[in-house]
């Protein structure tokens, strides 16, 4: 990247937890939490320009990739009715599904039908399929030479498909991993119930405070335990989120490179199917955006901490 940080080397700017989490100072808390929100900031602040850059590139060849579009579909046995209603954008939802499986047959030899059953297959069925495929298109290409050049873009097309569902699948697993490391932390019954406990201590120390009545060793028995509770609490669930937030870290480093993959292969398709070249920078959104996930999760680090002895609470 240029003026930008590549995701690799911007996971390398993020500070590690300090070691010590139960027994942080409030002041090296905040500094933590305020350095995190920083590079969310920066990491967010990079997302966006990229996402310009790709608008900006999009608009300014806006004219070429129609061109480019229209030349393509002329290709596929086309009427010049049916091209000029493409051209001036008057098609019926039923004329479009009508073109677009004409436009498929022509170009695979496959109806929308086809192409909807072959997404249900199995992936060993896929295989065979795509094996299949390309023994027909040779064929055909033999049989007709003038057709190969379409056969051959077919092919590429359903290559390049096959490859982002591929890696997609990989990310959205990983994603429902990460999803899950929380979600076990979140709804673990015990952590509610210390909390209900602290609440309910802590209303009842509250219903006393400005009324003396004698109950000034009931009130520091109630602090007391609050405070243990909270110490408890912290000690128990602190640990499980750090392991969580590390395995987290993990799971996005290797998932770098299938983001930058999948951002090469989406421009590779927008290319083919637009004649728009994008940015080269755009292909770290993805890696981007997924260290921007983690830092959100990082900055909550201390969220289980909910006493500070400099507070001077209760």
């Amino acid at each position: 990247m240029n003026a930008q940080t590549g995701p690799e080397a911007f996971l390398k700017k993020v500070p590690a937890m300090p070691k010590d989490s139960c027994g942080i100072t409030k002041a090296a808390m905040e500094s933590f939490t305020q350095t995190i929100a920083s590079l969310i900031d920066e990491a967010e602040s990079q997302i966006s320009l990229l996402n310009k850059q790709i608008n900006a590139q999009a608009k300014t060849n806006e004219a070429a990739a129609k061109e480019a579009a229209m030349k393509q579909m002329s290709q596929y046995g086309l009427s010049a009715e049916e091209m000029n209603k493409l051209k001036n954008s008057k098609m019926t939802a039923a004329d479009k599904q009508a073109l677009a499986n004409k436009v498929l047959q022509q170009q695979t030899n496959m109806s929308m039908g086809e192409v909807q059953n072959l997404s249900k297959m199995s992936e060993a069925g896929k295989k065979a399929y795509a094996e299949a495929y390309a023994t027909e298109a040779m064929a055909n290409a033999q049989a007709n030479p003038k057709q190969q050049k379409g056969n051959e873009n077919a092919k590429n097309t359903y290559e390049l498909l096959s490859a982002q569902q591929a890696i997609m699948a990989k990310i959205t697993a990983n994603s429902q991993k990460i999803g899950n490391l929380y979600a076990a932390i979140e709804n673990d019954p015990s952590g509610k119930e210390m909390l209900m406990k602290i609440s309910t201590w802590h209303n009842k120390l509250m219903s006393m405070t400005g009324v003396d009545y004698g109950q000034g060793k009931k009130m520091d028995s109630l602090s007391v335990l609050i405070k243990n509770e909270q110490s408890r609490y912290c000690d128990k669930f602190t640990p499980k989120y750090r392991a969580a937030l590390r395995q987290h870290e993990s799971i996005v480093k290797s998932s770098l490179p299938d983001f930058q993959r999948l951002g090469e292969i989406i421009a590779e398709i927008t290319k083919a199917q637009t004649g728009i070249v994008t940015p080269p920078e755009s292909t770290a959104i993805g890696g981007m955006e997924a260290i921007t996930e983690y830092l959100g999760k990082l900055k909550k680090a201390y969220q289980f901490k909910l006493y500070y002895p400099e507070d001077n609470q209760l």
